[in-house]
């Protein structure tokens, strides 16, 4: 299991937490073409949307393409009201 880094003003303070107020991680269990479900460690899901300005990233630069069902992802971006997150970052893990 990967520690996340502690960084309490972007990550909600949640230092190696796999959900917190703007950062997400999980497997990807869905995707359609404006979000991706994630099935979290707790085994609850959620809903994170994705647009044309969403920085999406591997090792070499990644793409809405790289968003399949089994890939872990972590997420970056802004909590909505309805639990949802609209992603600012994507890294393909």
């Amino acid at each position: 299991q990967s520690k996340i880094p502690q960084r309490p003003q972007q990550f909600g303070g949640k230092a190696g937490a796999r959900t917190g107020g703007n950062f997400t991680a999980g497997d990807i269990i869905s995707k359609d073409d404006k979000s991706v479900t994630l099935k979290l460690n707790d085994g609850s899901s959620k809903i994170i949307f994705y647009s044309v300005t969403t920085k999406i990233m591997k090792s070499a630069d990644g793409s809405v393409n790289d968003l399949i069902a089994g890939k872990q992802i972590s997420v970056n971006g802004t909590l909505n009201s309805d639990g949802s997150i609209s992603a600012q970052s994507i890294q393909l893990r």
